[in-house]
């Protein structure tokens, strides 16, 4: 029987990558994203299913859920995220709620919607973290959090599914170049700057690439004897 997968934010970067290889690999994949266009062409690219949904909608997430229900599901990557950079003086409690629903909460409620259908496969779940956990970022109080939040709850699930045979894990990447930071509305010339002085920072002196964290999410889930575990894929930068 064919294996199948759901990839959240599969309609680019990281999320678009790992949907293609695990494509290629023969899984039946769906991916889902929140905007209607971009999902469509996204799947049509791939050849995969795509669903419109917003993780940060719990009505989206449950009728996610509900595609898989009583049907068998190998793996799931929780990727979809926001990620915004502000000083704390200017964070509100809609951006809280709004961080905190999307990269948290939504990937919680999805876990525990598809965790029978994971249950019959013995199945997998990789949730993409960062390494600003590890790795302060001024500005970036609310989204490391977000994150944090998710190696925390990784850990522990991992306990608590490992006698169903379900295994979870993180993978967290450094500086990938994908297209999120073209979403900032800043000037090319800006972005370019910022990007040598990240590359200069990194031991491996480059930004990764969405395919190379998407490898990494591919060996995890194939890694039959790995849960609990947080990969960190961000070019040395944790080791420094």
């Amino acid at each position: 029987m064919q294996k199948t997968a759901l990839v959240t934010g599969g309609n680019s970067g990281i999320g678009y990558a790992t949907a293609k290889l695990l494509k290629e690999k023969n899984y039946a994949v769906t991916i889902c994203g929140r905007d209607a266009a971009r999902v469509a062409q996204a799947a049509s690219e791939l050849g995969v299913t795509g669903v419109v949904a917003d993780m940060g909608n719990s009505e989206d997430v449950q009728k996610l859920a509900a595609l898989f229900e009583g049907k068998p599901l190998n793996v799931l990557v929780n990727n979809a995220a926001i990620a915004r950079f502000m000083p704390l003086s200017n964070c509100t409690r809609a951006d809280f709620d709004e961080f905190f629903n999307i990269n948290v909460r939504g990937p919680l409620d999805l876990i525990k919607g598809v965790l029978a259908s994971l249950e019959k496969t013995c199945g997998s779940i990789t949730n993409v973290s960062s390494a600003v956990v590890n790795n302060g970022l001024a500005n970036g109080s609310l989204y490391a959090g977000t994150k944090g939040a998710i190696e925390s709850m990784t850990k522990s699930l991992a306990m608590e599914f490992a006698p169903i045979g379900v295994r979870i894990n993180a993978v967290a990447p450094g500086a990938i170049d994908t297209p999120i930071i073209h979403k900032f509305g800043l000037d090319e010339d800006i972005i370019r700057a910022r990007k040598a002085k990240m590359e200069a920072s990194i031991p491996l002196r480059r930004y990764g690439s969405a395919d190379e964290v998407a490898a990494v999410i591919v060996a995890q889930l194939e890694s039959t004897y790995t849960t609990g575990a947080i990969w960190r894929v961000d070019g040395g930068v944790d080791a420094c």
